[in-house]
C-alpha cells in the first residue's frame, strides 16, 4: 500500500501528468492499493476507484468515485463538488457552495460537524452526530437527511440529491 498525500499538489500541470501515469502503471504493475489524498477534485475523479470525502478530519462520505461524482448523499460532498470550477465559461455559476465559518478544529460543534454550514440543517442535527451508514449497496454517509429507506433506495426526496 502506498499513501500519497497531496503528491502532485505544487506541480506543474505537465509535471503532474507524468507522475500521476507513473503511479497508475505502478499501481497496475505492482498489484499497489494506494491512498490518494487531495484536494484537487478533477485529478481525484480521474485517478479513483473509491473516494472517502472528509469534513474536519472526520469521513462524511464513502463511495465509488463515479456514484459520487454523480449524486452526492451528503451535503458537503454536493458542496465541494459545487465549488469545482466549469472549464466552460457558460456554464459558470457565482452561486456559494457553502456558506458560514468553518468551526474550530479544537471546537468541534455538537451534533453534525457540518451543521453550521449546511442550508438543510435541523433540530436532529445539531443534537445527534450522524453514524456513516448504507446510502446503497456501496455508499456511505453520514447526514441525518439521506436515511436509507427499507425497498433499499435513498429516499429521492432528499434536497441533497436535487
Amino acid at each position: 500500500m502506498l499513501v500519497a498525500d497531496e503528491l502532485v499538489s505544487a506541480l506543474d500541470v505537465s509535471v503532474q501528468a507524468q507522475i500521476i501515469n507513473l503511479l497508475l502503471q505502478l499501481q497496475t504493475r505492482l498489484q499497489l492499493t494506494v491512498v490518494f489524498v487531495a484536494h484537487d477534485l478533477r485529478l481525484v475523479r480521474h485517478i479513483s476507484h473509491r473516494v472517502a470525502v472528509m469534513y474536519l478530519g472526520k469521513i462524511v462520505e464513502i463511495s465509488p468515485c463515479d456514484e459520487l461524482f454523480a449524486g452526492p448523499r451528503h451535503p458537503y460532498s454536493k458542496a465541494l463538488l459545487a465549488a469545482v470550477p466549469e472549464l466552460d465559461p457558460s456554464r459558470r455559476t457565482r452561486a456559494v457552495a457553502a456558506r458560514g465559518e468553518l468551526p474550530n478544529p479544537l471546537e468541534l460543534p455538537s451534533g453534525c460537524l457540518f451543521n453550521t454550514r449546511c442550508p438543510f440543517a435541523f433540530d436532529r442535527c445539531f443534537a445527534q452526530r450522524p453514524a456513516l451508514t448504507p446510502r446503497g449497496p456501496e455508499h456511505l454517509a453520514a447526514c441525518h437527511l439521506t436515511e436509507f429507506n427499507k425497498s433499499g433506495n435513498t429516499d429521492e426526496l432528499c434536497p441533497i440529491r436535487g
